[in-house]
């Protein structure tokens, strides 16, 4: 825990330029997909076994476990809910599994997992034009900063930041994105719980963000204060 001079607080923290600054300034549902990130985990699945395949390391239902956290990330970051993530990773590894992922080297299945989720993910949007961009900038950024841990040290980075807020603006993305044992709460009642109006409550999120984003790009760049 660090210390009360040490907080991130309400003001100050001017944010980064890095690629999250730059994915926040031209897709607004970005920043409320990084915080996601924070608040929940993939729903476990099992896929039926195939009878040609072993129960070994070619076993659909371990080839799933490995790759089932970072994929569902990897969808969260793009934009899409929790249970949307959760329908289109399993329909990324049904496809993925019939088009022989089981068989590739771990890192080559991983891409073609990655893939495949971006496909099936793009293919349920309207603004595909806009989507594609979006897409293109989370591969860049997924492929620097979560690759090599499917996103562990991203999240571990979040959570610290998160940590390091102020009792309002930790308390409102804390109620608001359900980081917490509770559900993600409405604005309205989130509102009422912190004695604000909705638009209020509005604002301190996005500077809460921004001092996140900022906070993030600081624990990317070595600067742990």
């Amino acid at each position: 825990m660090s210390r009360a001079g040490d907080r991130i607080g309400a003001r100050g923290g001017r944010p980064g330029r890095g690629p999250e600054f730059r994915l926040a300034r031209r897709f607004p549902t970005f920043p409320n997909s990084l915080v996601a990130l924070v608040a929940s985990e993939p729903v476990p699945f099992q896929l039926q076994r195939t009878p040609t395949a072993p129960a070994a390391a070619n076993d659909p239902t371990e080839f799933v476990r490995r790759h089932l956290r970072g994929l569902w990330r990897y969808l969260r970051l793009h934009g899409a809910d929790a249970h949307t993530a959760d329908d289109l990773t399993q329909e990324a590894f049904v496809v993925a599994l019939q088009k022989g992922a089981l068989w590739l080297p771990e890192a080559a299945a991983a891409t073609f997992l990655r893939r495949t989720a971006r496909f099936v993910h793009l293919r349920h949007l309207r603004d595909h034009r806009a989507a594609v961009e979006l897409a293109d900038a989370v591969d860049a950024l997924w492929q620097r900063d979560c690759a090599g841990d499917d996103g562990d040290g991203l999240v571990a980075a979040l959570r610290r930041c998160v940590e390091r807020l102020d009792g309002r603006a930790r308390l409102a993305v804390t109620r608001c994105y359900g980081l917490g044992a509770d559900a993600p709460g409405t604005h309205h009642a989130v509102a009422a719980e912190l004695g604000m109006l909705p638009n209020g409550l509005k604002t301190l999120l996005q500077r809460t963000r921004q001092l996140l984003r900022a906070c993030l790009e600081r624990h990317q760049s070595g600067d742990q204060r």
